[in-house]
């Protein structure tokens, strides 16, 4: 298990594992939570009723950068500098049941690490499902009867 920094007491034991299967990248993407920042996109789900009850306290990560990145040595850079920062930032502002996937985007090669911490942290702070402002929004798409997700599966034309 891994333990925040800091003064770590029992309660802030989180354990953080890895997303591997294309079927949970897929479902991670198809509820539409994320939110873009410049070098990276963070896109969350809650994790499936199905999954084992003891697993409900961990976190889980993907990480992603596709060929816009760079060669895959760029990708590979760019996923080990996403891999610290969500191991650094996301024991202390990561809900425990939720899965996350990092995407890279290009400047996250470019940009210094600290403007890659305060990128990650404000994306979770704006996923946080507590936080006003999201359920404010989620009252007003409620209010004006927009369907979250298209009714057809086709696409729009």
């Amino acid at each position: 298990m891994v333990q925040s920094e800091g003064n770590a007491t029992q309660n802030e034991i989180v354990k953080i594992s890895m997303l591997r299967k294309r079927q949970d990248f897929l479902r991670i993407a198809s509820g539409r939570i994320k939110w873009v920042a410049g070098s990276m996109i963070v896109q969350m789900a809650n994790r499936p009723e199905n999954d084992k009850p003891e697993n409900n306290a961990s976190i889980r990560v993907g990480y992603t950068a596709s060929k816009k990145v760079g060669n895959a040595v760029r990708r590979n850079r760019a996923k080990r500098r996403l891999r610290e920062v969500v191991r650094r930032v996301l024991k202390a502002g990561g809900k425990g049941g939720h899965d996350y996937v990092v995407i890279a985007r290009s400047a996250v090669l470019d940009i210094p690490f600290d403007q890659l911490i305060r990128d990650f942290s404000w994306c979770l702070k704006r996923l946080d499902p507590s936080n006003d402002k999201n359920k404010r929004a989620a009252h007003l798409k409620k209010s004006h009867g927009k369907a979250e997700k298209p009714t057809s599966g086709g696409v729009k034309r």
